[in-house]
């Protein structure tokens, strides 16, 4: 990752393996105020990504490593992840500030990177609280930010855009991705707000009981800063990824959450810094679990598919047809047979469970009477935002010859037949 070894190093700037630990924009603004070095940020990032750790050289004597006594990543993946399902409302009762909930404090409260306003905590579900916690933390949680404004996309205008039931999108998205596309991802939820939105929370999967695994998003791995998160592109990120990573469930897997976040939930905020290597035991990496896993579709219908064109020549960002896949899949290391038939079981999952998660959310919002307001959806609620990203994406994929290519015209094409209304 661009770092000599065996000798000291004095740098002007941050390596990208380092630099893409901190925190973005206001948030590192925030930790920069309190520090007179800004290397110093990283002895303050308690918890951070994977098993780094930094410590001042004076007090290297006190370092004990535990790598060796962890257990394989696989043996306790179960007992890391968890279980739930969609919606899960987490009924808790929240010990933190609303000043730091609301982001008016002016200390930061988390060590992972990202723009997002983030709170590291501990959720303890018997005692029924959630707590922030400045060391050790076994979960995160983003609370509502009602300020967002135009974060995945910007108008001509520069117009304030507030996204509603942003923590409800991201775990239902997660929760399909574990229950139905069984990919590994972390347990999730939600959590009243004051105000009849979210907060979002979610385990860390880099955890163990006293144990960290190691990990590394593709922006490290390309050698890229952060701010360069969306300047690679697909082709090339796959290219890397399967330099790290050999397993062949970890190339299959990163082959269907491709699939899954272009072609059918529109996650375009997707870049390097979206995806990441997990260290499964002796320094043999898999796909990490999933994360920030968003659709921005749900709100912005018009907005890129993907956050990264597919490649430097093919500036497409989403929209793909099967060949497209096809050159996905052969950057992994996958026969075109077997890429297709991931590819036809993919979308096929998708097109017969996520009716389901629409009717799940029509339940939710009649249960507790939720609807946008005072934004410029026209009082919408959720679950139609979601019947209308589900229609788009099917007429996109027979528009791209994909259902037809994939033989499932049949079942899902024609005028819509396939649609549903719960309403």
């Amino acid at each position: 990752m661009g770092i000599p070894r065996g000798e000291k190093i004095n740098a002007p700037t941050f390596y990208p393996v380092f630099e893409n630990l901190l925190p973005e924009y206001e948030r590192r603004d925030r930790l920069l105020s309190v520090v007179t070095d800004s290397a110093d940020i990283l002895s303050k990032l308690y918890n951070v990504q994977g098993d780094f750790r930094f410590i001042p050289y004076f007090e290297l004597f006190k370092y004990r490593s535990t790598a060796q006594q962890r257990p394989a990543w696989h043996t306790v993946k179960h007992k890391i992840l968890g279980e739930n399902n969609y919606p899960n409302l987490i009924d808790v009762e929240i010990l933190i500030s609303d000043e730091i909930l609301e982001e008016a404090s002016d200390m930061e409260h988390s060590s992972l990177s990202g723009y997002q306003h983030k709170i590291d905590i501990n959720l303890d579900l018997e005692k029924g609280i959630i707590e922030e916690s400045e060391r050790d933390a076994a979960y995160l949680m983003k609370p509502l930010n009602r300020t967002m404004t135009d974060y995945f996309a910007r108008d001509e205008n520069e117009q304030t855009r507030y996204y509603p039931y942003l923590a409800l999108n991201e775990h239902l998205f997660m929760t399909f991705a574990k229950n139905e596309l069984n990919l590994n991802t972390p347990y999730s939820g939600v959590v009243f707000s004051k105000d009849r939105d979210f907060h979002y929370v979610v385990k860390r999967y880099d955890r163990y009981e006293q144990y960290a695994y190691g990990q590394y998003d593709m922006a490290q791995l390309l050698n890229i800063s952060s701010e360069k998160k969306y300047k690679t592109d697909t082709l090339t990120l796959l290219d890397v990824f399967t330099k790290k990573v050999k397993e062949i469930d970890s190339l299959l897997n990163m082959f269907k959450f491709q699939i899954y976040a272009a072609s059918l939930m529109q996650h375009s905020d997707f870049h390097a810094k979206n995806v990441s290597v997990l260290d499964a035991g002796r320094d043999k990496y898999i796909l990490a679990p999933l994360y920030d896993v968003i659709s921005v579709g749900v709100y912005n219908g018009e907005a890129h598919d993907l956050g990264l064109p597919l490649s430097q020549e093919l500036r497409k960002y989403g929209k793909y047809n099967v060949d497209d896949y096809l050159r996905m899949g052969d950057a992994l290391g996958i026969g075109k047979s077997k890429a297709k038939m991931v590819l036809k079981q993919t979308i096929e999952t998708y097109l017969e469970q996520f009716p389901s998660y629409i009717k799940k959310t029509i339940d939710f919002e009649k249960a507790y009477d939720l609807k946008i307001e005072d934004t410029r959806m026209r009082k919408k609620l959720f679950s139609s935002q979601l019947q209308s990203m589900y229609d788009r994406k099917l007429i996109q994929l027979k528009k791209q010859g994909i259902l037809q290519d994939l033989g499932l015209i049949e079942k899902y094409g024609g005028t819509l037949k396939r649609q549903k209304s719960f309403e």
